[in-house]
Protein backbone atom coordinates (compact mmCIF):
# COMPACT_ATOMS: atom_id res chain seq x y z
CA UNK A 1 0.00 0.00 0.00
CA UNK A 2 1.39 3.38 -1.01
CA UNK A 3 1.29 6.08 1.67
CA UNK A 4 0.01 9.29 0.11
CA UNK A 5 0.73 12.46 2.06
CA UNK A 6 -1.17 15.59 1.06
CA UNK A 7 0.18 19.07 1.85
CA UNK A 8 -2.52 21.59 2.74
CA UNK A 9 -2.60 25.15 4.01
CA UNK A 10 -4.50 25.78 7.24
CA UNK A 11 -5.52 29.29 8.31
CA UNK A 12 -6.25 30.69 11.76
CA UNK A 13 -8.73 33.43 12.65
CA UNK A 14 -5.99 36.05 12.91
CA UNK A 15 -4.79 35.24 9.37
CA UNK A 16 -1.74 33.12 10.21
CA UNK A 17 -1.19 30.24 7.77
CA UNK A 18 0.72 27.00 8.21
CA UNK A 19 1.44 24.12 5.85
CA UNK A 20 0.43 20.73 7.23
CA UNK A 21 0.11 17.20 5.90
CA UNK A 22 -2.75 14.75 6.27
CA UNK A 23 -1.85 11.24 7.35
CA UNK A 24 -4.20 8.29 7.81
CA UNK A 25 -5.50 7.43 11.28
CA UNK A 26 -5.45 3.65 11.53
CA UNK A 27 -6.91 1.36 14.17
CA UNK A 28 -6.67 -2.40 14.64
CA UNK A 29 -9.88 -4.23 13.71
CA UNK A 30 -10.83 -7.84 14.33
CA UNK A 31 -12.06 -9.65 11.20
CA UNK A 32 -12.69 -13.28 10.24
CA UNK A 33 -9.18 -13.45 8.86
CA UNK A 34 -7.56 -12.08 12.01
CA UNK A 35 -6.59 -8.60 13.07
CA UNK A 36 -5.86 -6.00 10.41
CA UNK A 37 -5.22 -2.25 10.28
CA UNK A 38 -8.15 -0.19 8.96
CA UNK A 39 -8.14 3.53 8.13
CA UNK A 40 -10.79 5.25 10.23
CA UNK A 41 -9.99 8.90 9.55
CA UNK A 42 -7.22 11.44 9.12
CA UNK A 43 -4.69 13.12 11.40
CA UNK A 44 -2.79 16.36 10.87
CA UNK A 45 1.00 16.14 10.71
CA UNK A 46 2.79 19.39 11.54
CA UNK A 47 6.20 20.24 10.08
CA UNK A 48 7.70 19.62 13.54
CA UNK A 49 6.59 15.97 13.28
CA UNK A 50 3.76 16.21 15.83
CA UNK A 51 0.51 14.45 14.90
CA UNK A 52 -2.75 16.12 15.95
CA UNK A 53 -6.32 14.81 15.77
CA UNK A 54 -8.87 16.66 13.68
CA UNK A 55 -11.91 18.09 15.47
CA UNK A 56 -15.26 16.39 14.96
CA UNK A 57 -16.21 18.81 12.16
CA UNK A 58 -13.43 17.32 10.02
CA UNK A 59 -11.96 20.67 9.00
CA UNK A 60 -10.32 22.25 12.06
CA UNK A 61 -7.69 21.38 14.67
CA UNK A 62 -5.97 22.96 17.67
CA UNK A 63 -2.17 23.32 17.85
CA UNK A 64 -2.28 24.90 21.33
CA UNK A 65 -4.77 26.46 23.72
CA UNK A 66 -6.78 29.08 21.77
CA UNK A 67 -4.78 28.27 18.56
CA UNK A 68 -7.37 26.85 16.18
CA UNK A 69 -6.59 26.37 12.50
CA UNK A 70 -9.15 25.60 9.83
CA UNK A 71 -9.13 24.17 6.29
CA UNK A 72 -11.31 25.79 3.66
CA UNK A 73 -13.08 22.48 2.96
CA UNK A 74 -13.76 19.28 4.86
CA UNK A 75 -10.97 16.75 4.44
CA UNK A 76 -11.83 13.14 3.73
Amino acid sequence: MLNKIENLVAKSVNGREIVVSLVPLKKMQNTRHGFEWVEVGKKVLLQSGVEIDLNLDGRSFYTDVHEMFRFTARVN
